[in-house]
């Protein structure tokens, strides 16, 4: 994705800074660097809507110097001006708000090329290249065809030009470097029922000479009789029987060489890339990332034990990114990866006698279960006596979830290995998805020795050891830039909050640089995005920024202070936050 991807030179100097603690950290006092480079909070926006949603893509028009943010809550994109962005530190870094915006509301309805008139649902991406604005939106029925829509950015106002039918459930638009094409990821999640499941798909828009009055469609069908030879690559199949591969594939994120000529897309339910020929506009394979050994790092397994990390056996994590971005070294394309890690599983209401008649399982606390894969360890059949079985008296195991689908090695319906989901990390992969970097337990180790017992903390409240039976801190985006001759990588974690940052010049040996975290965790507060209105408690609005979704690195040349920005889409508190690189 452009703004995901771009990088140039800049100078900047670099400082070394001694870290003051996040858990005593007041509004007036600085937030800074463990060491390397310096970060300084000098803007926010607050869209004083909470919640899953709230803020989460954003995107640069360096022309009129404006960020624009996919507002989930409003089914609207806010747009931000930073024009005048203050260059010293804000004053109130949890509560402070001095920047302004304005909201594009998108139509109910446009009539597409490729599928004539369709109703619109909530847009989930987007991306700006030059004057246009490509908007990715799913229609009412997320099952159905969905769109991107086309606005120009000539003028302050932006205006809608034209609007192009895709694949079900657009969640990513990326264009290549030179604007030419417009790639979009379309997830094609099956319905809550599981009835209906639309198979994932790529598009392809034609930009030039103008856009094009229909996209192209790629399609997993060629995989449909490949399922055993990708699985022993360690793609991940999850799904109700019967169903096909092309449906099981769900294309999450996209990043794009800087020739234009691949493009790389993450499946994350499945522990996989899509390599994708742009020249030929043709899905070239399907690369299963493997998994990651438990035994070479430690992990905390349990949400019940405070901090308890350590070495296990047989226990394996799922890489499964959400975000991925790509830089070169030496001519070489290298692809960066933020291990989220996802679980499927489908819940509808419905009344008990209705969902055992459909053949699926009643809970009274969550539903209908149509399908899940998802299970805490306990619940698992496990071969006995087995070393899985001896952790689970002593060090929680049995808390930790896990996916049924992996691990019965010999088919005789027992576990003898578990896979977790994500790998609490970022990666690096070479062009052909192969791993060359993991940063192992690093994310863990460094947040238990910064917060103690409040690591690992969910995002809707500060509740310590919260995440760790599920994916821990969640890496969820990621971005790259280059600064003063180095290359970092900046790691928003979604569940814990703030940026973890490397310097990734060198793809093999990466090093950690720093972290800032823009969360006050003293405060006493709870922000349920299950309940319609969304259930807000204490002091919500003044515990900064929760759940890092989007990521957008803005060079100096293009900034509006003359120096580079990092701009970060947090989409619990609804907040944009924008860092000074100093």
């Amino acid at each position: 994705m452009e703004y995901s991807r771009i990088f140039f030179t800049v100078l900047l100097s670099v400082t070394l800074l001694s870290l003051a603690s996040c858990q005593t950290t007041t509004d007036s006092e600085q937030l800074s660097l463990e060491q390397g480079i310096q970060l300084e909070l000098v803007a926010r926006h607050v869209s004083h809507q909470y919640g899953e949603g709230a803020a989460e893509i954003v995107a640069y028009d360096q022309s009129y110097k404006k960020l624009y943010v996919v507002n989930g809550a409003s089914k609207a994109i806010d747009i931000i001006d930073i024009s005048q962005l203050p260059t010293v530190p804000l004053r109130l870094p949890y509560s402070g708000n001095n920047l302004s915006s304005q909201q594009l509301f998108l139509p109910k309805s446009v009539s597409t090329a490729g599928a004539g008139m369709v109703k619109l649902g909530g847009p989930n991406s987007l991306a700006i290249h030059n004057d246009i604005l490509a908007i990715a939106v799913a229609t009412k029925n997320k099952q159905s065809s969905g769109a991107v829509l086309f606005y120009s950015l000539s003028d302050q106002t932006p205006s809608l030009i034209q609007s192009v039918s895709v694949g079900a459930l657009p969640d990513m638009v990326a264009f290549t470097k030179d604007g030419s094409k417009a790639i979009v990821a379309n997830e094609g999640e099956p319905s809550k029922d599981y009835h209906v499941d639309p198979e994932g798909s790529i598009s392809i828009i034609s930009m030039t000479p103008s856009i094009a009055h229909s996209a192209k469609h790629l399609r997993f069908t060629d995989f449909n009789s490949k399922r055993e030879s990708l699985e022993k690559t360690g793609v991940k199949f999850a799904s109700p029987e019967g169903t096909s591969v092309a449906q099981d594939l769900e294309p999450e994120y996209i990043t794009v060489t800087d020739d234009g000529s691949r493009a790389y897309v993450s499946l994350q339910e499945n522990n996989a890339l899509a390599i994708v020929d742009l020249q030929n506009n043709t899905i070239l394979g399907v690369k299963g990332l493997g998994f990651k050994d438990w035994g070479k790092y430690k992990i905390d397994v349990s949400n019940k034990d405070g901090v308890n990390a350590a070495y296990y056996e047989n226990i394996f994590g799922l890489y499964q990114p959400d975000s991925i971005t790509s830089y070169q070294v030496n001519s070489k394309t290298y692809i960066l990866s933020a291990n989220e890690g996802d679980a499927r599983e489908y819940i509808y209401q419905t009344t008990e006698a209705e969902c055992k008649a459909a053949g699926h399982k009643f809970d009274d606390e969550d539903g209908c279960i149509s399908y899940t894969e998802e299970y805490r360890a306990k619940n698992l059949p496990i071969k006995s006596p087995s070393v899985i079985d001896s952790y689970y008296h002593k060090n929680g195991i049995g808390r930790l979830k896990v996916t049924n689908v992996l691990g019965d090695e010999d088919g005789d319906g027992l576990h003898e290995k578990l896979y977790s989901y994500g790998a609490r990390s970022f990666s690096i992969w070479d062009q052909a998805g192969d791993l060359v970097f993991d940063s192992g337990d690093d994310f863990e180790q460094r947040l238990i020795e910064r917060y103690g017992e409040q690591f690992n903390s969910n995002e809707n409240e500060n509740k310590g050891d919260s995440r760790s039976d599920d994916k821990g801190a969640e890496p969820e985006a990621i971005t790259v830039g280059l600064v003063k001759g180095k290359v970092y990588a900046f790691i928003g974690l979604e569940r814990h909050g703030g940026i973890m940052i490397y310097d990734v010049s060198n793809p093999l040996q990466p090093t950690f640089a720093s972290y800032v975290n823009n969360r006050d965790f003293s405060k006493e507060f709870e922000i349920d995005d299950e309940t319609d209105p969304v259930t807000l408690k204490g002091a919500y609005n003044q515990v900064g920024d929760l759940a890092p979704e989007g990521l957008v690195f803005i060079v100096a040349e293009e900034s509006p202070t003359g120096k580079p920005l990092l701009a970060v889409a947090n989409e619990v508190s609804g907040s944009v936050s924008i860092y000074q690189i100093e």
